[in-house]
């Protein structure tokens, strides 16, 4: 399941609330696929773990198709 421009812009204002980052920053840093500024904020063990699923793409995929993913992804989306 692709979300849509919608779901991700709502995705992403979820996360910038949450998380204290201004959502252009969080957009930023997805488009330019650069997400060390937000791992910063993250305690280093689990930082690195989601770095390096999301330099693999066959792993960030099976990953964002897991139920556990989608779960997540739903609940914040509200």
């Amino acid at each position: 399941m692709m979300a849509d421009k919608e779901q991700i812009a709502k995705l992403i204002q979820k996360l910038s609330e949450r998380t204290g980052t201004p959502a252009n920053e969080i957009q930023n840093a997805v488009q330019n696929s650069n997400y060390s500024k937000l791992l910063s904020k993250m305690e280093p063990s689990q930082a690195q773990k989601i770095e390096e699923m999301l330099s693999d793409e066959k792993a960030a995929q099976q990953f964002l198709n897991s139920p556990q993913a989608k779960a997540i992804i739903k609940r914040l989306m509200g």
